[in-house]
C-alpha cells in the first residue's frame, strides 16, 4: 500500500474536495432532495477536474522549486482559494445567473417549484390563508416568518395574526399571539397583499 504522503493527500484534495464543496454550496442556494452522496461522486470529480484544468498552472507553479518552503502562507492561501473559495463562488454565480430572465429563456430554472421560487424572495406580505375547511386566516408574513423548502413538506409560519372583516380586509392585530404554523395538508390557497 502506498504511503500517505503530502503528494497523495494533495492529489485527493485537489481532485475531490472542490467538487464536494461545490455540490454542498449549490444545495444551500437551491432546494434539492437529499441523495446518497455515492451517486454524486461523478459530478464531484467532474467539477474538481474542470477546476484543476482551469487552475492547472497555478497548482503546478506552487508545487515546484520548494515554493512551499519559501512561501508557506501564500502556498496554503492559494490552495484554500482554489479548493474552497472558488467552488463556493461558482455555485453562487450559477445561482445568480439562473435567476435571470435571460437564463430562463434558454434553460430550465433549477428551482423546484413555485412555492420555493416565491418564498426565496424573502419579502414581507400580508396574507390570507384559506384552509380546506373554509376558514380564513389573516396575518403578516414578515422577516421573522418562515416557509419550508423542497424536499420538506410545505409548511408556513406566519409571525402575526390579524382579524379579518367581512370583506376580508385586515382589521386589527390579534394581541398576545406568537403567530401560527400551518401545514400543507390544511392549505387550500394563500393570497398575498402588499
Amino acid at each position: 500500500m502506498d504511503k500517505l504522503s503530502l503528494e497523495n493527500v494533495l492529489l485527493f484534495t485537489v481532485f475531490f474536495v472542490p467538487g464536494f464543496i461545490y455540490l454542498k454550496s449549490y444545495r444551500l442556494f437551491f432546494a434539492e432532495q437529499r441523495t446518497d452522496f455515492s451517486k454524486d461522486l461523478y459530478e464531484a470529480f467532474g467539477f474538481s477536474f474542470i477546476n484543476v484544468i482551469v487552475f492547472g498552472y497555478p497548482l503546478y507553479y506552487i508545487n515546484k522549486n520548494n515554493f512551499i518552503l519559501q512561501n508557506t502562507f501564500l502556498y496554503f492561501a492559494i490552495l484554500i482559494l482554489i479548493i474552497i473559495i472558488v467552488p463556493i463562488i461558482v455555485a453562487f454565480i450559477f445561482y445568480i445567473i439562473s435567476n435571470t430572465k435571460w437564463f430562463n429563456k434558454f434553460m430550465i430554472n433549477p428551482t423546484k417549484g413555485a412555492w420555493d421560487s416565491f418564498f426565496s424572495k424573502k419579502e414581507s406580505y400580508y396574507v390570507i390563508v384559506t384552509l380546506k375547511n373554509g376558514r380564513k386566516i389573516g396575518g403578516k408574513y414578515g422577516l421573522n416568518s418562515f416557509s419550508s423548502t423542497y424536499p420538506s413538506p410545505k409548511e408556513i409560519y406566519i409571525e402575526e395574526l390579524w382579524e379579518l372583516n367581512a370583506e376580508n380586509g385586515f382589521e386589527n392585530l390579534i394581541a398576545q399571539n406568537q403567530g401560527i404554523l400551518i401545514i400543507e395538508s390544511e392549505i387550500s390557497t394563500i393570497e398575498f397583499f402588499i
